[in-house]
């Protein structure tokens, strides 16, 4: 490119030269060099004009040849298109590839734009969600998809959480939508039919529930007439009372897995109806640490911390079986000398309730595992303590309809904790409080 600036150069001060030759030999330099100055800029404007004209259509096979200046900025345009049109070629080829692979997938597919506008979507969102295409393409997802549930997910932007609807106008079908942002604001949204899962958890559900309500009968008539028994030793062989407080345990421990089964599908299929107000956290702590004592029977120091004034709006009832759960999990496994502390303090954008031991640990590989039902570290030493093995499997869901979640940190050796984590949007200040009861009070004297 310098080079061809040099000639231009060079040839502009021959054009020059010529002019003031030619002038010399007529006697008027001036005019003759304005001619020729002004012929050598229409010639460059003449070039410049074919070449705004190439490229309203920059079609190589008609690339006008040149040499000099304009050969080498035709050269470096056709360099410039060549590569243009490769990297064209091989995003194309690149979209058709996720596009035949969106197509065979078998859940539905949307590519929606920043306005949240449809952009693309694939063969099984058409029989799926319902859609027109290429009519529907450009208008609003959630203007066709007509689920408030689905519009207040798409708008809050927190795609973290899988979403499960049910779709409109087909209420026997359920849907799980996951979204996933990509590009400059565009979002790329997944629906999966989940109708037969579903189905068969709430048949699994049913069951547990049926199951439960069945049991709690004859198990009550067992433990009455086993009462009676061991209460009259009169009609009460020796021989029975060892097999008869054998039978009374047992079926102590069955009720309780009975009733812990019925508040786990309570639980789980939302039929558990929140009390909420808020919570003296202090004395909810307070209180299950007391009964940690009891359980314990003075084998195991307690000590409760409360760095914070904030309460949780919440169900108590249930707040208090989800720490008192804890709490038994804890003197379970914590050796007589040992230590449980029960924490409530803040954190940024939280507030943290947690139990600590200084019991057993657990090993990592255990942890995920810890919240599903009837789950043991060690099966035969939590049946001699009386676990049922759904202690946990409570807490996490008490805590999913609380908006919190359950940590567990631990090593061999080296005791525990779990950490329940609660929002802001969960947490109350006591002034807060204050200040709507005092509404509640003037809004009912009014």
């Amino acid at each position: 490119m310098g080079h061809s600036w040099s000639e231009e150069a060079w040839r502009f001060v021959l054009v020059v030269l010529a002019g003031t030759l030619l002038g010399l030999l007529v006697g008027h330099v001036a005019a003759v060099v304005l001619v020729a100055v002004i012929g050598y800029v229409v010639r460059h404007l003449y070039y410049i004009h074919r070449m705004q004209r190439w490229l309203d259509d920059p079609y190589l096979g008609k690339m006008p040849a040149h040499f000099g200046l304009w050969g080498s900025l035709y050269a470096r345009i056709h360099r410039l298109l060549e590569a243009h049109r490769r990297r064209e070629a091989q995003l194309q080829q690149q979209l058709e590839q996720f596009r035949r692979t969106a197509a065979a997938l078998p859940d539905a597919v949307v590519s929606l734009g920043p306005a949240r506008e449809i952009l693309w979507v694939n063969e099984k969102a058409r029989s799926m969600l319902g859609l027109r295409i290429p009519g529907d393409y450009g208008r609003p997802l959630a203007n066709l998809f007509r689920a408030p549930a689905l519009r207040q997910y798409l708008e809050r932007g927190d795609y973290k959480k899988v979403l499960e609807i049910t779709a409109p106008g087909r209420e026997q079908r359920q849907l799980s939508v996951r979204a996933v942002p990509y590009g400059d604001g565009q979002l790329l949204v997944i629906f999966q039919d989940i109708t037969e899962r579903y189905r068969l958890e709430r048949i699994r559900r049913d069951f547990v529930a049926n199951v439960s309500h069945e049991l709690r009968t004859p198990l009550t008539v067992i433990s009455g007439f086993v009462e009676n028994l061991r209460a009259n030793p009169d009609i009460c062989p020796e021989a029975w009372r060892r097999p008869l407080k054998l039978i009374d345990e047992q079926s102590g421990r069955m009720r309780q897995i009975v009733g812990d089964l019925l508040l786990l599908a309570r639980l789980e299929g939302g039929e558990a109806q929140l009390r909420e107000a808020p919570v003296d956290v202090a004395r909810l702590l307070e209180g299950a640490a007391e009964e940690g004592r009891v359980l314990a029977d003075g084998n195991v120091k307690f000590q409760v911390r409360v760095e914070s004034a904030r309460q949780i709006r919440g169900d108590a009832g249930l707040l208090r079986s989800a720490v008192v759960n804890l709490v038994s999990n804890a003197v379970h496994h914590t050796p007589a000398g040992g230590q449980i502390s029960l924490h409530w303090v803040d954190e940024p954008g939280a507030g943290c309730l947690i139990v600590e031991d200084t019991g057993e640990g657990i090993s990592h590989q255990h942890i995920p595992r810890l919240t599903e039902r009837f789950y043991r570290v060690d099966a035969g030493r939590s049946r001699e303590r009386g676990g049922t093995g759904l202690g946990l499997a409570i807490v996490k869901h008490i805590l999913q309809v609380h908006d919190a979640r359950l940590e567990i940190l631990s090593e061999p050796g080296e005791g525990s904790q779990f950490i329940c984590r609660f929002p802001e949007a969960r947490l109350v200040d006591p002034g807060q409080r204050q200040a709507t009861d005092e509404s509640r009070i003037a809004d009912h004297s009014a």
